[in-house]
């Protein structure tokens, strides 16, 4: 557990896992913090080192919160280069699934792997806009304390909201109760994902290896939009988490985790396959 100074901030972040094992980052959903990856993190943190962060604002990195994609993926960059990571694995829900993807855009010679949940590379529609508008209004007066039920209904699937297991009632609850604390002046993060540039034409400078997740519970359009990117991307895969909503790492976890020990393990076996074949050809020029 440690802070790094990060474009003129203090940003918090923990290092879990052996130093020599590839490397993870993991970016936290919209209103959350770090720990929303710890079960994700007991399931990784044998195999990879794996590095999880607070965006500016929440959390325990310091504030005023970023106020666009664009330098929130600024902040990541830097994270990995004091670090000296790159290129690693990548790893982003909600919010974190659009500073993965700016990311993967302007700096894909800092990542092999990445692997997003929840986001589109097209600008929000004018009606979708004006929805998320309007939901927020009243919390930049007021904070999300009235409002975190409604996110909820954002956030979560259908059978996450109407589970009865103990454990994931325990999930659900513990998140709108962190939700409903967020104050008016932090509320403004939210502006990063409902302005979000429309990336769509800039996806070919992806050259890192994508992964997209989705879960079935979410609407028919938003499911269509994530294929869309995945089409989009040379070698992109897709992959479908049954009984989930948006918050997938909160919903879905250990299908999650298992889903990225997956990608991330053929990933780095593809780039030692490469490297080893790159260093037979410099040899045999040599002789």
């Amino acid at each position: 557990m440690a802070t790094l100074r990060v474009n003129g901030r203090d940003l918090y972040y923990e290092d879990h896992g052996p130093k020599n094992a590839p490397a993870i980052v993991l970016s936290p959903l919209l209103f959350t913090n770090s720990s929303v990856y710890e079960p994700v993190i007991r399931m990784l943190a044998d195999d990879f080192r794996v590095i999880v962060y607070d965006h500016r604002g929440f959390g325990k990195s310091a504030g005023p919160a970023n106020t666009s994609i664009e330098e929130s993926a600024k902040d990541v960059a830097a994270l990995i280069e004091n670090l000296d990571i790159g290129p690693c694995h990548f790893v982003g829900n909600c919010l974190g699934a659009f500073v993965g993807l700016q990311l993967a855009v302007d700096r894909s010679d800092l990542l092999k792997g990445c692997v997003l949940m929840g986001v589109s590379a097209e600008a929000e529609k004018e009606e979708s806009l004006k929805q998320m508008e309007e939901f927020f209004a009243n919390a930049r007066k007021n904070g999300m304390k009235d409002s975190a039920e409604g996110f909820a209904q954002m956030w979560f699937g259908s059978s996450f909201r109407a589970t009865k297991d103990p454990i994931q009632v325990t999930r659900r609850e513990r998140w709108i109760h962190e939700v409903a604390k967020v104050k008016p002046e932090n509320v403004e993060l939210a502006s990063q994902l409902v302005h979000h540039k429309d990336l769509s034409k800039d996806l070919s400078k992806i050259t890192c290896d994508l992964l997209v997740m989705a879960g079935d519970e979410e609407s028919p359009e938003a499911i269509e939009s994530y294929k869309k990117l995945v089409k989009a991307v040379n070698g992109a895969e897709f992959k479908l988490i049954h009984h989930a909503g948006y918050a997938l790492v909160i919903e879905q976890p250990e299908e999650v985790a298992e889903n990225i020990r997956h990608f991330c393990s053929k990933v780095d076996r593809h780039v030692a396959y490469k490297s080893q074949h790159v260093s037979r050809d410099l040899g045999a020029r040599a002789l």
